[in-house]
């Protein structure tokens, strides 16, 4: 069973949503923390609409039609 990172503990891949706001980070494309809207949910991924995100990765986002695939493990429940 997938789990997801949550603060200090972890949540079950299973209690993520389609339409659920999320954030995430990523080692590439997207330098600072961004939130995203969960679009699709993959087996270890899932698929991110970025809805909020730092001044400097405009362009970034801009290029990636503010759509990104993230792994589990780098996302958490948005506060």
């Amino acid at each position: 069973m997938q789990k997801i990172k949550e603060g200090g503990c972890f949540m079950k891949k299973e209690e993520l949503e389609v339409g659920q706001t999320v954030s995430a980070t990523v080692k590439e494309d997207i330098k600072k923390p961004f939130t995203g809207k969960v679009e699709k949910i993959y087996e270890n991924s899932v698929l991110l609409e970025i809805v909020s995100n730092e001044a400097e990765d405009n362009t970034a986002v801009s290029e990636l039609n503010n759509k990104i695939v993230v792994n589990l493990s780098s996302i958490k429940k948005a506060k």
